[in-house]
């Protein structure tokens, strides 16, 4: 373990070289392309917050070459695949806008290691490592984490990721936190408290300060109304930060259809584009209340000459045919609008399997997220399980926890029916 330690601090004093960022990138879209060649893929998603939980199968294989170029990169090892999914953190490395903050605790056993840090006005994105003084046989879970400030635990939602770890003693990984947008930092130190699943119930509680000023977002104020395919769409805002940008939206009660999702670009003058979050928290609020704030690639450190906001790939179903209604206590499918095609199995009394079609194979979006019960009160679903085949249909399973009221409405998320058009919005560029 000496050893180790001192090949990391030798790696800590490496600069980045130009040319690594391109080759990282070209390493982890060759892993993207290799995993999209499998025919079936499964996604676990437990749905607590913004919590997910991601499981690597395969190893990253580098030649020395790559490997040396890799190792050169701070955050290389928890964010080689963010580089294939997000621009921005592309764009965070190159700038040097990261902290190499290395705080570490050892309890019981376990170290929790900090590593690096990426903070803005949005959010804190932190990598850490985790070793055990033995081979882990499952999951390690983290049933708490907050960062605080002052004693304080602010006001965030937090997205984790974990690694298959059985077998090993060590990983690396991240945490996003992303800011309350009414939060408002109190200098730079912070403390970083992750308590574990264990015998234990381990608690780790490491401080740590930002030497870097936290860059100011871009703010735009738009005020724009949007009109596709008859229904109305509000543009309010766009706030662009080092980690993601942020668009927020109000969606008029005045629809006569109920709008389920629709794809974001930003385009330059050159036709270079940012989109939506791909592999993370994509938002927070929701379509259905009315309104949300979708998460994008970042573009922060360029200067475009202009920037556009593309509005595009809207789906929508018709008001009061937008819900399906179940009784689980009888496991009867009571109501499904005629135009959608599904089949829905009622398998126990707190779940539901469902067979649906999908816009393409690689937009596996959930068909349903939570039900109101007779009651009217909302519960969301704890677990889901997906899978999907080149025939571009989800076969996938939603659990709830027992106590609702029966019969059931179930509000549908996602369904490939678009609306005809598109809109853009021109940034007033400064």
């Amino acid at each position: 373990m000496k050893k180790e330690n001192q090949l990391l601090k030798q790696l800590e004093q490496i600069e980045v070289p130009k040319p690594a960022l391109q080759q990282a990138r070209l390493l982890a879209v060759k892993r993207r392309q290799k995993e999209k060649r499998r025919r079936k893929y499964t996604i676990r998603s437990g749905l607590v917050v913004a919590l997910f939980f991601i499981s690597f199968t395969t190893s990253i294989r580098l030649s020395p070459q790559m490997a040396e170029a890799a190792a050169k990169i701070p955050l290389l090892a928890p964010f080689v695949e963010m580089i294939t999914y997000d621009k921005g953190l592309e764009d965070i490395l190159a700038n040097n806008y990261v902290e190499d903050i290395v705080v570490e605790i050892e309890s019981n056993g376990k170290k929790f290691i900090i590593t690096s840090v990426v903070a803005d006005e949005s959010g804190l994105l932190l990598a850490y490592r985790f070793e055990n003084d033995e081979p882990m046989k499952r999951q390690v879970d983290f049933t708490e984490v907050k960062l605080m400030q002052d004693g304080e635990a602010l006001p965030t939602g937090v997205t984790m990721y974990f690694n298959n770890v059985e077998n090993e003693t060590i990983f690396e990984n991240r945490m996003d936190f992303i800011f309350d947008e009414k939060l408002k930092l109190n200098g730079n130190d912070f403390e970083l408290v992750v308590q574990l699943n264990d015998k234990s119930k381990t608690i780790f509680t490491l401080p740590f300060t930002l030497s870097k000023q936290v860059a100011h977002s871009k703010k735009y104020v738009l005020n724009e109304q949007l009109l596709i395919d008859g229904q109305e769409i509000y543009v309010n805002s766009l706030q662009i930060s080092p980690l993601r940008a942020e668009v927020n939206f109000t969606i008029p009660e005045t629809n006569t259809k109920r709008i389920l999702d629709f794809d974001l670009r930003l385009v330059d003058e050159t036709s270079e584009e940012w989109g939506t979050i791909k592999n993370g928290a994509s938002g927070y609020g929701s379509i259905r209340s009315g309104t949300y704030t979708s998460f994008m690639q970042s573009n922060y450190f360029r200067e475009p000459k202009s920037l556009t906001l593309i509005v595009e790939n809207v789906t929508a179903l018709e008001k009061g045919r937008d819900y399906i209604e179940v009784d689980f206590s009888k496991k009867q499918v009571l109501h499904v609008p005629e135009e959608l095609d599904l089949t829905l199995e009622i398998p126990s009394e707190t779940s539901i399997y469902a067979i649906y079609p999908l816009a393409t194979a690689a937009h596996n979006k959930s068909l349903v997220s939570a039900l109101i019960d007779a009651h009217g009160q909302e519960w969301s679903s704890i677990q889901s399980t997906s899978k999907v085949d080149e025939s571009k249909e989800s076969e996938s399973t939603y659990l709830f926890e027992k106590g609702f009221a029966n019969p059931v409405k179930m509000y549908i998320e996602h369904y490939p029916l678009f609306l005809n058009g598109s809109a853009e919005v021109e940034l007033p560029i400064r």
